[in-house]
């Protein structure tokens, strides 16, 4: 397995503990987002445009994308310590996933500002 201090921030007790409390978060969330979605009546632009111009719903679709990214990158970080030996390798894939999660929150943050 590569080590890098950068990567590994905790140790592997307290990265299995965020795994778990993510899930448990990302569950509810996913939950409470079905639940809004079974009481709509009629789905159509106008219900989904309804939906996503409440703030609350967009304050909770903003959470759920940030524990979803964290959620990921722990669960990521594990197969590629684990599976990928190659050093050079190991460090491209991390800064695609980084760039890719950059780039994901950052149109998250438009979707927030209705651009």
């Amino acid at each position: 397995m590569v080590k890098n201090p950068f990567f590994n921030l905790f140790g592997g007790m307290t990265q299995w503990l965020y795994q778990r409390f993510s899930a448990f978060c990302l569950y509810f969330f996913i939950g409470y987002l079905i639940f809004n979605w079974v009481q709509i009546d009629h789905l159509d632009y106008q219900a989904w445009k309804n939906f996503f111009q409440s703030v609350i719903h967009r304050s909770i679709i903003s959470v759920l994308f940030l524990i979803t990214f964290f959620h990921g990158w722990i669960g990521v970080q594990h197969v590629i310590d684990d599976y990928i030996k190659n050093k050079w390798m190991n460090q491209a894939i991390y800064l695609i996933l980084l760039f890719s999660m950059v780039v994901q929150i950052i149109f998250l943050f438009l979707f927030l500002l209705d651009i």
